[in-house]
């Protein structure tokens, strides 16, 4: 490395495959293979449908709504486009190579300073051109080998885009997937009025990718700062609820909104088993269609829950994943056209160092 070189941190996390219904607990939804999925986000890219816009609300008739008249009912409003994807193969893998790129309705200019003359002056873009800032990944897939719906993922770090924004563009999209390809599967459950024989009934479901971290023992430093987990709230829109009794008609079916609190000081005291307890119950809820959100205590007594600013998350997962610098001999740029062949192919180094996955066991 020289002193021309350009520094990117690139942050290492693992991209898990899941699936999540509305189904008996008992009755789990089938996995997805990642490169399925991939798939999948490519064909929507080339369809022109590959955008989630930030902030846009779900229609009530978002399922009858076409992908165009959703992008034109979220015209304005900041997005995340996959600008380009493509897949390699090399031995015993498969590298999805993605470029995804946030587009920020509120920046028209930038500026610039000579450096003789020491004047500035901003640049403006023509009426309808706005600030975007792009981000490479990279993830590794099995071919041959056992898929085991866990992939090693590389992402280079921008300072518009955070692991959350990234993991909801991706499962937003799947989920659109999903909903046209009217994915379902089938349940046998016991008939409670006829004892001996058997209910079937299909459920549908929806894949997920989602973006986990290996901070290992490292995650007593990522919540430091005077901080400690207070509680976990998994809530599930339009659930099905049975209702009855002797007075009611029995197995009748309710939609509902269900929330539920699990306190911390119900884990265990000690903090690394606390850790996995905490991970445990967290996938449960969330391979049942639960969402979650985290409850923080402060040391004082304070409470401190809700979202998380963009500049604040992408900090803090600086802090907490695992993470690599590479160097590049190319100058310093915020966005690309395409993939950029250095970059990509120097994360698929990363994925494929053995060593580096192993730091946060």
């Amino acid at each position: 490395m020289t002193d021309d070189d350009f520094q990117r941190f690139v942050l290492l996390n693992r991209l898990v495959s899941i699936s999540t219904s509305h189904a008996p607990v008992a009755h789990k939804p089938p996995l997805v293979a990642g490169a399925t999925l991939l798939q999948a986000l490519g064909d929507r890219r080339v369809a022109g449908h590959a955008i989630e816009f930030i902030g846009a609300k779900e229609a009530e008739k978002d399922a009858e709504e076409t992908e165009d008249e959703r992008i034109a009912r979220c015209s304005g409003l900041n997005f995340i486009l996959l600008r380009d994807m493509k897949v390699d193969k090399d031995g015993d893998f498969l590298y999805a190579k993605l470029l995804l790129e946030y587009v920020d309705h509120g920046k028209r200019t930038f500026s610039v300073v000579d450096t003789e003359s020491l004047e500035g002056r901003d640049i403006a873009g023509s009426k309808n051109e706005r600030g975007g800032i792009s981000t490479h990944i990279v993830i590794r897939l099995p071919t041959s080998q056992h898929d085991d719906g866990q992939y090693r993922c590389a992402i280079e770090v921008a300072h518009s885009f955070n692991r959350q924004m990234i993991e909801t563009f991706i499962c937003r999209q799947l989920r659109r997937w999903a909903r046209a390809e009217e994915l379902t599967y089938t349940v046998r459950t016991p008939d409670k009025r006829k004892p001996g024989q058997m209910n079937t009934k299909d459920y549908k479901y929806t894949p997920r990718l989602e973006l986990l971290a290996d901070v290992g023992r490292a995650l007593s430093f990522a919540t430091a700062g005077g901080r400690e987990l207070n509680q976990m709230i998994f809530s599930k829109r339009s659930a099905k609820q049975s209702i009855g009794g002797k007075d009611h008609v029995v197995d009748e079916e309710i939609i509902a909104d269900v929330e539920l609190r699990v306190k911390a000081q119900n884990g265990p005291a000690d903090p690394l088993e606390r850790i996995k307890w905490f991970t445990g119950i967290r996938a449960l809820y969330e391979a049942n269609g639960y969402k979650t959100r985290l409850s923080y205590k402060q040391l004082n007594g304070g409470i401190v829950t809700g979202k998380i600013h963009q500049a604040l998350a992408g900090a803090t997962d600086l802090v907490m994943c695992q993470k690599e610098l590479m160097s590049l001999k190319h100058d310093y740029r915020e966005w690309y056209p395409k993939i950029d062949d250095e970059i990509a192919d120097q994360m698929a180094t990363f994925v494929d160092k053995d060593e580096l996955w192993e730091r946060g066991k």
